[in-house]
């Protein structure tokens, strides 16, 4: 998928919506949402070419559901005024969060995510993350963090 496809996407759905597996009226599930943050200064082209778009695709392949938006966050401005990206995040609607989860947690590595890099997702109402340190995941730590746009 290209930069402009990718922008398409990313402006024609401007809040997260739940695959429609059938039995979910198009209303926003958070127990089929996934948002993966991945620290550093990644910038939106790299965060599209190196995770975007072989998620999307990989996503698709296995008809586990799609990536629905990304962003970036960034740093306070520095003494020159300069800002950074801290950490991009990417949107992900599935139609079975667990066997997506663990598809995504096979596959990253394969992306050389770096360490830091989080899962987050609900369960039972729970607020829950993987965290990826030193070659595997640690699963279903507590959470308080929330998406930075949609409060999930």
């Amino acid at each position: 998928m290209g930069l402009f496809d990718r922008l398409k996407r990313l402006l024609s759905s401007p809040a997260p919506q739940a695959s429609d597996g059938g039995d979910n009226d198009g209303a926003f599930d958070p127990e089929r949402f996934i948002y993966l943050k991945v620290p550093g200064n990644i910038q939106p082209i790299e965060r599209g070419e190196r995770f975007e778009d072989p998620l999307q695709a990989m996503l698709e392949e296995t008809g586990l559901g799609g990536v629905s938006g990304g962003g970036s966050s960034l740093s306070d401005a520095d003494a020159e005024g300069r800002r950074v990206v801290e950490f991009c995040g990417i949107d992900i609607d599935v139609d079975d969060r667990d066997a997506a989860l663990q598809r995504l947690r096979a596959f990253l590595p394969e992306l050389s995510i770096p360490p830091g890099s989080e899962l987050h997702y609900t369960r039972d109402g729970r607020l829950l993350r993987d965290a990826y340190a030193d070659g595997a995941w640690t699963q279903a730590l507590p959470r308080e963090e929330r998406h930075p746009g949609f409060g999930v």
